[in-house]
């Protein structure tokens, strides 16, 4: 410093310039933050909803695999039903070993009627303790697996037809008295334990667009 010379402060307009460089730098890193939040929460939304795909996929899975050709007796002496059925939007098949979705106990693993339902854009699931059931009593509550859903389909493939939309039933005649169907074309539901070869099943999602499923029960 020059002899003489007397300390000088900020200006005005330097000490206004100032606050404005760190006020918009504040800005930026607000801007930046908010943004990296914003990523995070929608990674990890992303991530929840790729983990119910694949638990609902696989629990989809492992019901198909433990379908058994047995008929499904609602109580109250209604028609008996086939061992696999899909209308009205509900996916029933009779299956053995296979859990519920909580940890009691009518969650035991044994012979069970289980129906996968979609409504209201969202998938559920629910089952029957037994095939056989004495009461209405032994079907459990909906359980929801999958949010998002928009669509359920189903396609057959048996031996000599390929495959057909829904269950494609044989050419048997249907029980005397019998009034339940499944429109497969222009062919009746069979009650009987017959399964086809392999089931397609499609879950039109609004996350993931089309997810398809194929098993086979034989």
């Amino acid at each position: 410093m020059k002899p003489g010379a007397r300390d000088r402060g900020l200006s005005l307009i330097e000490l206004v310039a100032a606050m404005a460089i760190f006020a918009l730098v504040a800005v930026m890193g607000a801007q930046a933050l908010g943004g990296m939040i914003r990523l995070r929460q929608g990674i990890a939304a992303r991530s929840a909803e790729a983990a119910a795909l694949d638990r609902t996929a696989s629990l989809l899975r492992a019901d198909l695999a433990a379908v058994v050709p047995m008929l499904f007796y609602p109580p109250g002496r209604a028609a008996p039903q086939s061992a696999l059925s899909f209308r009205n939007g509900v996916l029933a098949l009779s299956a053995g070993g296979q859990p519920g979705l909580d940890n009691s106990a009518a969650s035991t693993p044994g012979l069970q009627r289980i129906e996968w339902q979609l409504a209201g854009g969202q998938l559920s699931r629910r089952f029957w303790t037994a095939l056989t059931p004495a009461t209405a009593a032994a079907r459990q509550p909906q359980m929801p697996v999958l949010d998002g859903v928009t669509g359920l389909h189903l396609r057959s493939y048996w031996e000599g037809t390929g495959w057909r939309d829904g269950v494609q039933p044989l050419a048997l005649p249907p029980p005397p008295g019998s009034t339940d169907s499944d429109q497969a074309g222009a062919a009746p539901e069979v009650y009987s334990s017959t399964l086809p070869l392999a089931v397609e099943v499609t879950l039109d999602t609004r996350a993931f667009g089309r997810i398809t499923l194929v098993e086979t029960l034989k």
